[in-house]
């Protein structure tokens, strides 16, 4: 081998390192971006679950004004619901004592 062809072999090399330092930094760039997008996204995820929860929570409400304000022959549904609501509260209060 001639010192022409070891030297192109260097240089060769030495391109196809700069190439891979290139590929890594764009990685560790992209990387970054990602790391920030999952944070947003969980951010997010978050937040929707909090208001799916206070809208669960909201239309419990409804229904249960609703089963109060109808006539007597829904006693048994509204008995059905207080019944569940006091078996929610009973959970709940378990919970706390642990």
């Amino acid at each position: 081998m001639t010192r022409e062809e070891v030297a192109r072999r260097f240089s060769s090399l030495g391109d196809k390192l700069k190439q891979v330092q290139s590929n890594q930094e764009r990685l560790v760039a992209e990387n970054a971006e990602l790391k920030k997008r999952i944070t947003l996204l969980e951010e997010e995820l978050r937040d929707t679950s909090d208001k799916s929860r206070e809208l669960e929570k909201n239309y419990d409400r409804v229904r249960l004004a609703k089963t109060l304000v109808t006539t007597t022959a829904d006693k048994a549904e509204m008995k059905f619901r207080v019944n569940e609501l006091v078996r929610e509260i009973d959970k709940c209060i378990a919970l706390l004592n642990r």
